[in-house]
């Protein structure tokens, strides 16, 4: 089997070349000029191909961790314990693929994530005693298609750093006072900006395995539960994602959206309001087609009846 390197891979490779070496020099700070050149598709063609298009050309870089062959199997079922306030509950999901941020990252395309035809069924232990009691089994998502895409501006890929989500969801409404969750239809689409860092594989022309991300979103959900039947949103979402060793991953996000419901009669109701939300994710890999994921959420609003979220799940892969 034959390795042939993209350009952009090509690119990289040489960028983490000059990058080790002036680390080894002790230059902790490496020309911009120079580190801007290589990047650049114009001013560096180098390329797996001749010239005139005809003849694959050999390159010497060691093979990324992108082979089809060592990704985990497309389809996913997963069954999750947790607590969402003072109620707990059990999660069953499907997912048709294909591949999100914490799932294990061999044999596929770096800092990209699908995920689409996905449902999780929420199943509560309910207690009649308890005020806000939610539904004994409820829809918790439906999605179509959800994604991210990273293009850090510190690697050699080109391309913007981007997300988009086509979706149904459970959401808090934080416009009225012990806002509960409910099933939204959702639509959202991002756009920003993400840096990698780190120590990338020997050889390699892969970009360092960290990532940092900063994105301007714009959400739009509807749904007969919330205030006024609909809102729409803006604000920022950052994080980061590390690579914590071949086995085990972590991401921290924090979300910060502006709601608008529109101007309400009701004196206890808010039109507009801020939404923070901060999630914490954590993956262990037992191997190709089972992992543990713990994930984490809370909410930073007055006015949610049940502000945190945590879960520890089961994922096999099929």
């Amino acid at each position: 089997t034959n390795y042939t390197p993209a350009d952009s891979t090509l690119r990289q490779a040489q960028l983490n070349k000059v990058k080790e070496q002036r680390a080894q020099l002790g230059y902790h700070n490496s020309a911009k000029q120079t580190l801007n050149e290589i990047k650049s598709a114009q001013l560096n063609p180098i390329s797996s191909m001749s010239a005139d298009g005809q003849t694959l050309l050999p390159r010497r870089i060691a093979v990324a961790d992108n082979n089809p062959i060592d990704r985990h199997p497309l389809q996913l079922a997963h069954v999750g314990v947790g607590q969402r306030g003072d109620n707990n509950y059990i999660d069953l999901g499907v997912r048709a693929g294909y591949h999100d941020t914490l799932d294990r990252p061999s044999g596929f395309p770096q800092f990209f994530d699908l995920e689409g035809a996905a449902a999780i069924l929420r199943l509560y232990d309910t207690d009649n005693d308890k005020t806000n009691q939610p539904s004994s089994v409820v829809l918790q998502n439906l999605t179509l298609v959800r994604g991210r895409s990273f293009n850090p501006a510190n690697s050699a890929k080109k391309g913007k750093t981007w997300g988009a989500s086509i979706e149904a969801r459970r959401v808090n409404d934080g416009s009225q006072q012990d806002g509960n969750d409910h099933l939204v239809g959702s639509l959202g689409y991002e756009t920003g900006w993400s840096w990698a860092f780190g120590t990338p594989s020997a050889g390699t022309g892969e970009m360092p395995p960290q990532l940092c991300y900063t994105f301007l979103a714009g959400t739009a959900q509807a749904g007969r539960g919330i205030n006024k039947g609909y809102r729409v949103g803006a604000g920022v979402n950052a994080g980061c994602r590390y690579q914590i060793n071949n086995q085990l991953r972590a991401q921290a996000e924090l979300q910060l959206p502006y709601w608008y419901h529109g101007s309400s009669d009701e004196s206890n109701a808010r039109g507009h309001y801020w939404q923070p939300i901060s999630t914490l994710g954590l993956q262990y890999d037992i191997d190709k087609k089972q992992a543990l994921r713990i994930n984490a959420n809370y909410e930073w609003q007055d006015r949610i009846d049940a502000k945190e979220d945590i879960q520890l799940s089961y994922r096999r892969y099929f």
